[in-house]
């Protein structure tokens, strides 16, 4: 009886010493929990590194769409230069003689100016202001896609023309001015749209978290 006894306490004893190692391994494998806390702390921290790692994400994303967004904004100042200099007053220089670019449209102008809110978005997330963002947002939304949208519907009867008849009016560089124009039309909505979507999602990051009270 008494080596049974002795056994059977010996087996708790090892029961418990493996589910305390157990335990230890856990807490040392999660980290221990102050006293006096329920471990909201934990994932406030865990919200707040996720938060910087979305933030920096969509940034670098913005900042290509910005350059792309440049970069289309540069050839069409080139485009309408021969026409802004007459507009203005201003001779064209020799160089522009030789360009037989179509007349700009009105809606190009109007594109031009959607340049000064990517200088506005630009400097927005340098120390992550929700206002210059907005902005940036409106200013996209107004002088980029509405004239891109404009443009499109009023490219769209030279389109008919061209596919069903092969006529068209004006060149660039030898190519059917009508389809240029579509071409940038239509990587220039996808920009837009891409900025508008990647600024919606900085908003978001940026935008402080209220704490919970119970």
């Amino acid at each position: 009886m008494d080596s049974s006894i002795h056994r059977k306490r010996f087996s708790r004893q090892v029961k418990r010493c493996i589910s305390e190692s157990r335990a230890g391994d856990m807490a040392s494998k999660y980290g221990s929990r102050p006293i006096g806390t329920d471990g909201s702390d934990h994932w406030h921290r865990e919200s707040v590194a996720w938060q910087y790692k979305f933030s920096s994400l969509n940034k670098s994303r913005l900042r290509t769409d910005l350059i792309v967004h440049l970069s289309l904004g540069l050839l069409m100042i080139v485009r309408i230069l021969p026409g802004l200099t007459s507009f203005l007053g201003v001779g064209p220089v020799s160089t522009l003689r030789k360009w037989s670019f179509p007349p700009p449209r009105p809606w190009e102008y109007a594109w031009v100016v959607c340049l000064m809110a990517v200088m506005v978005g630009w400097r927005s997330m340098a120390r992550n202001e929700i206002r210059l963002l907005k902005q940036y947002v409106v200013g996209s939304v107004i002088f980029g896609i509405l004239p891109v949208v404009y443009g499109f519907v009023e490219q769209s009867d030279d389109l008919y023309a061209y596919l069903n008849e092969k006529r068209f009016q004006g060149q660039f560089f030898g190519y059917p001015a009508v389809l240029v124009f579509y071409l940038f039309l239509f990587i220039a909505i996808q920009v837009h749209a891409f900025g508008v979507y990647f600024s919606y999602q900085l908003l978001k990051s940026w935008k402080p978290r209220e704490k919970k009270t119970q």
